[in-house]
């Protein structure tokens, strides 16, 4: 099909990292277009067409905030655009502490709701949370990225709202591979990045923000300038961005964008859980089949369609394991933070599909039943 990468390109199907992942050559090869003053009328033009489908990606009427930065830049102009009050962090991972930590590093009082790696949050505990003591928000990870788990965001905004409080959502390696409504959900923020399960190149975040979340941010203190939303707010609805864009990285976002609408959204959403459901299948084929050790860490009920933490074996490290797939031509990653050594983790996101994940895990087995 047109727009999908080629079988014969050499490099393709190498990188399975739950970010960066592979890039098309044709999304590559349109960063090559001729600079533009990005005050002109064709780089509104560009805007007006990446807005276009990056509302249907994020399914919303709001504008979408486009800054050259990763996915920590929007989590702090989450925290910095929000109005006063306390904000409980919901922790399971390393980038939802992220999410707490950059509160804290903004000046704001931060209680958190951590729950053991791989495992999810309970509404019913979230609930008990906002009862016993108000918050300004709630803060959580859609997709989290270092184990594989997958929040029930729709579910914890819901409550977050009973007690007025806000949802601030991290949809890093969530957002085009997990299912998001943000109109239809009642969403306040969700914020993402482009080099996960949107298959772009790093180097910008994205974030959409509801109106009664920008109410808010119009009375925040020290929202900086940066990551001001209200003044990329102010910009965006006249087609335009308040300080220089990454333009090189917008013309691969208008590529991409593009392919993304004509697969559909809700296809793109079916082909990473497909994803998911091989892996899953693939693990319980190890074990049976194989008599290999390994296991999900996250419960099947709570997976993520993006990205899978496989524990390892007792007594194989993640680094030795790695070099053996690298081997065969793929890229795997490690565990992440303390989950480092005893895991893996394959990044099955972006314009993947079962046939290039089959080449992955057929590395992985050979790599496990070698050592």
């Amino acid at each position: 099909m047109d727009g999908e990468m080629s079988d014969s390109a050499p490099e393709f199907g190498t990188f399975f990292l739950p970010g960066p992942t592979e890039v098309r050559q044709e999304v590559l090869e349109a960063m090559l277009r001729p600079m533009i003053p990005h005050r002109s009328s064709a780089f509104e033009d560009l805007f007006a067409r990446v807005q276009v489908g990056l509302k249907e990606i994020f399914k919303t009427t709001r504008p979408v905030f486009v800054v050259p930065s990763s996915g920590t830049g929007m989590m702090e102009a989450a925290i910095r655009c929000l109005d006063a009050g306390p904000i409980l962090c919901l922790v399971n991972g390393a980038f939802s502490e992220r999410f707490a930590h950059i509160a804290e590093m903004c000046g704001r009082e931060v209680e958190r709701y951590a729950v053991a790696w791989g495992q999810v949050h309970d509404p019913s505990v979230l609930d008990k949370y906002l009862t016993d003591r108000s918050f300004r928000a709630i803060t959580v990870a859609h997709s989290e990225t270092s184990t594989g788990a997958l929040n029930d965001v729709r579910t914890l905004s819901d409550v977050a709202h009973r007690h007025n409080a806000r949802c601030l959502i991290d949809s890093v390696s969530g957002l085009s591979g997990a299912e998001l409504r943000f109109d239809e959900w009642q969403l306040d923020y969700v914020l993402t990045g482009s080099q996960k399960a949107l298959a772009l190149p790093p180097g910008l975040a994205f974030s959409v923000a509801s109106e009664a979340y920008m109410e808010g941010a119009r009375k925040a203190h020290g929202r900086g300038v940066y990551f001001d939303l209200v003044e990329m707010e102010q910009f965006a609805l006249k087609g335009q961005v308040p300080s220089t864009p990454a333009l090189s990285l917008m013309y691969a976002l208008d590529v991409q964008v593009d392919a993304i609408v004509r697969e559909g959204i809700e296809n793109r959403w079916r082909k990473h859980s497909e994803m998911a459901e091989m892996t899953n299948a693939w693990v319980s084929s190890c074990r049976n089949q194989d008599k290999l050790d390994i296991c999900n860490i996250v419960d099947a009920a709570h997976r993520s369609p993006t990205v899978s933490t496989i524990k390892l074996p007792e007594g194989v490290g993640s680094g030795p394991f790695l070099k053996k797939v690298a081997a065969r031509g793929i890229t795997v990653a490690t565990g992440y933070g303390k989950l480092k050594d005893e895991t893996f983790r394959i990044g099955h996101m972006g314009d993947h599909t079962t046939t290039t994940l089959t080449r992955c895990l057929d590395a992985c087995r050979a790599a496990l039943l070698e050592q």
